[in-house]
């Protein structure tokens, strides 16, 4: 915060209603960060598990993987060249179809699971929706018959306090009529 020169200590602590400020300049140091390359990689410990841990993840995923891209690298040179022997272009017409019927087939089952299941949601909420009707009906039955037993259990709980409530209030009224209480 820079003040111009004319400010006066007084109307400076009228600006700032008490807080006075003695030196309204801030320094800051800033360290520029050095950085730092290991010269060596790091080594973790070769212990069984570790060694297990490597030749499970290269048989298990390096292998594989490498399998499948040389089929589908197979496959590929085999289109191209089977395209590039043809004058006329029927078989690459037909490498075409296949490929095209090998891509759709994925999605195309996909689609057929989530046909059936929806065919067999519709099925059951149909159902459902026949015998809802019935089991609805008496479950608010049974749902309305709760506030009547609530409300009998509590006349129940409340009968005897109310009773000896009831007697006081008689006996207090009563003697209140004999000697000439006044009632609260």
């Amino acid at each position: 915060m820079f003040l111009p020169v004319k400010m006066t200590k007084k109307l400076l602590n009228e600006k700032l209603r008490g807080l006075v400020l003695v030196n309204c300049q801030t320094h800051v140091k800033i360290k520029t960060m050095e950085t730092h390359t290991p010269t060596q990689a790091a080594e973790f410990p070769k212990t069984a598990s570790y060694q297990r841990h490597r030749r499970q993840s290269f048989w298990q995923i390096i292998v594989p993987v490498g399998f499948g891209s040389l089929l589908v690298l197979g496959i590929l040179a085999l289109v191209i060249l089977e395209a590039v022997g043809t004058d006329t272009g029927g078989q690459v017409s037909q490498w075409a179809d296949t490929s095209l019927i090998w891509l759709i087939l994925p999605a195309l089952l996909f689609a057929l699971l989530l046909t059936a299941i929806l065919v067999g949601m519709i099925y059951l909420l149909a159902r459902l929706l026949k015998i809802l009707p019935g089991f609805t009906f008496k479950a608010q039955y049974f749902v309305g018959l709760v506030p009547v037993y609530v409300e009998s259990f509590a006349d129940k709980l409340v009968a005897p306090i109310l009773a000896v409530k009831g007697a006081g209030a008689t006996v207090s009224a009563l003697f209140g009529s004999i000697f000439g209480g006044r009632r609260n």
